[in-house]
């Protein structure tokens, strides 16, 4: 398999959970979604438990919860109970800079009312002129495809993708419950995408992600990379779950963005060092923005501050 990699740096609404949720349960096994841990088809089941009706995910006798907004299919969420590794694992979440911030209905309420912003002095362009960005690298396989946006957060970049009306099917996943909530309650409040019927959100690890193999045709991480816990993992998901001729767009910070020198450790944001081609390091002579272009190969691929586009051949 030849990859071509391209990385850039820089309480919902009723109605609109119920679309979302019609993607999921089509009464069929669903041909994208898939367990994360087997990548088994998922197949709705309804139960009744004391008048309540419970709506899951299964495959091989194994149930992920689905809510009124989003499923989750996270590994852990399809166990009963939690054992001390997997208690260890959502107290490392919690608490690490690259989760945890994210989990709380604070940063939800905040992060298109401040916190996006502040990108632009770090080098972005603005979040239309990145959607501007990855149409035109999406386009080839943009018309009735499926796209995913890993690390959605708020639906900042999902909601313009839905509103292209060029994808027939829009994941948007995210491992941040208080996200997922912010997410559909935007999609109800834009007029625009609020009618979508091929919209699903989904609670998801990015190193496990609960896609099928050769399922999607596009797949955007916007400001994210650096928040995967395990990213080399999760880049080697993206590219089993891209279809051959997919396309991967994502963008994240060069080491040093954020004005200081980042400390690397167990649960900080993953910062990347500038290593420049010659065609990219004219254009960071030139200016002081940190947001320049790049070509790279390969699961490693430069990510710090730069475009990266993927292309499964």
């Amino acid at each position: 398999m030849l990859l071509s990699l391209l990385v850039i740096a820089y309480s919902p609404g009723r109605e609109v959970a119920r679309q979302q949720l019609q993607c999921v349960f089509g009464g069929r096994k669903d041909p994208v979604l898939a367990c994360p841990v087997t990548k088994g088809p998922l197949a709705p089941e309804v139960s009744i438990v004391g008048g309540e009706v419970r709506r899951t995910l299964a495959a091989q006798g194994v149930a992920y919860p689905v809510n009124e907004v989003y499923a989750d299919l996270t590994p852990r969420s399809s166990k009963p109970t939690i054992g001390p590794e997997q208690l260890a694992d959502e107290l490392f979440s919690v608490f690490s800079m690259q989760t945890g911030i994210f989990r709380s209905p604070l940063m939800a309420w905040y992060y298109e009312r401040g916190w996006r912003q502040n990108f632009n002095a770090m080098g972005f362009p603005g979040i239309d002129k990145e959607f501007a960005e990855a149409s035109e690298f999406f386009a080839p396989v943009a018309d009735g495809g499926t796209v995913a946006d890993i690390s959605c957060g708020t639906g900042l970049m999902a909601r313009r993708l839905v509103g292209s009306g060029r994808y027939a099917r829009c994941l948007a996943l995210d491992y941040s419950e208080e996200m997922l909530r912010e997410t559909s309650r935007r999609f109800e409040a834009d007029r625009a995408t609020s009618s979508s019927g091929g919209l699903a959100l989904v609670r998801a690890d990015a190193a496990a992600l609960p896609l099928a193999t050769d399922a999607v045709d596009a797949v955007h991480a916007g400001a994210a990379l650096h928040c995967w816990p395990k990213l080399e993992e999760g880049l080697a998901e993206v590219a089993r779950a891209l279809r051959p001729g997919g396309r991967f767009f994502a963008t994240t910070f060069f080491e040093g963005a954020m004005g200081t020198r980042q400390v690397q450790g167990s649960g900080s944001m993953r910062m990347f060092k500038t290593r420049p081609s010659s065609s990219a390091s004219s254009s960071r002579r030139a200016s002081t923005r940190r947001h320049s272009t790049c070509a790279a190969r390969g699961p490693h691929a430069r990510s710090s501050g730069q475009r990266c586009r993927m292309s499964r051949l």
